[in-house]
């Protein structure tokens, strides 16, 4: 049983944060009126809520953050802390990650579902959504199914050249990169259940490309990404605001704090309009 135990100061960091998503998603599921029912062995795996309740407090419109092709909302946990008291952040997460089923579908029926979810605790009024990496494409999808919505922060996402199929080698090596580059070190069967998720919304962004949308994009570009990056976007954000740091360290400490004051810059306008 020992070894089975968190050792390592990164480990122990680890464990504390599923620890703390876990026990926010199961306060959401309580506000619902839906208990979550451990699987059972042998049992199908059960249908989870994306929506994790980062920060719930506040009046003013909440923000809505889709993970990246990892799946998880961990990334977003520092950031949400440093939006201010008054700032509502909820995530959405990679059902896989949490009991349920990991589905290859396209990104679009993604954005369907997840859209759905966030439709079930704010029915009325428009919309705030992000998202970093991948996560960007997928709020931007949202976006445009649902077509009122206050503004998109894009955080670094990408834009495909062209829709691909990655190979299967291809999948392990960009993983083993983003595990590297995110600083965790999953083991065992949590391990293979992050790489089935990484693959599924992997696939899904590489077949999609996104489009204009009926709403305010910005698009808070990581200093690394360089400016021809940032014309690529040209088309598709109203306002660019470039950042300090890599696709990755943005999201952490030095940077976190350049990048959350341009997110507090954003809201603000919105919550004045």
């Amino acid at each position: 049983m020992d070894a089975a135990r968190p050792t390592t100061l990164e480990e122990k960091r680890s464990a504390l944060l599923r620890l703390r998503l876990r026990d926010r998603r199961e306060e959401a599921l309580a506000r619902s009126g839906a208990a979550p029912v451990p699987p059972g062995p042998g049992s199908p795996r059960r249908a989870v809520s994306p929506l994790v309740p980062l920060k719930p407090e506040g009046t003013r419109p909440p923000l809505f953050l889709v993970h990246a092709v990892g799946g998880s909302v961990a990334p977003y946990v520092a950031l949400a802390a440093l939006l201010g008291d008054d700032q509502p952040v909820h995530a959405l997460e990679s059902p896989g990650l949490d009991g349920g089923p990991v589905e290859q579908r396209s990104l679009p029926d993604t954005a369907a579902a997840y859209l759905a979810a966030v439709r079930e605790v704010r029915p009325d009024g428009p919309l705030v959504l992000g998202g970093w990496s991948a996560g960007g494409a997928v709020a931007l999808e949202m976006a445009r199914q649902d077509g009122d919505v206050g503004v998109v922060l894009v955080l670094d996402t990408g834009i495909p050249d062209a829709p691909s199929a990655p190979r299967d080698d291809e999948l392990r090596a960009w993983f083993d990169a983003d595990v590297a580059g995110m600083g965790v070190e999953p083991g065992g069967s949590e391990l293979a259940t992050r790489f089935e998720v990484f693959s599924a919304n992997v696939r899904a962004f590489l077949a999609h490309r996104p489009s204009r949308v009926d709403a305010r994009v910005v698009l808070l570009s990581s200093e690394d990404s360089g400016s021809a990056y940032v014309e690529r976007w040209r088309p598709l954000a109203d306002a660019v605001r470039v950042v300090s740091g890599d696709h990755y360290t943005m999201l952490q400490p030095p940077h976190i704090d350049a990048l959350a004051e341009a997110m507090r810059d954003e809201l603000s306008e919105v919550s004045a309009r």
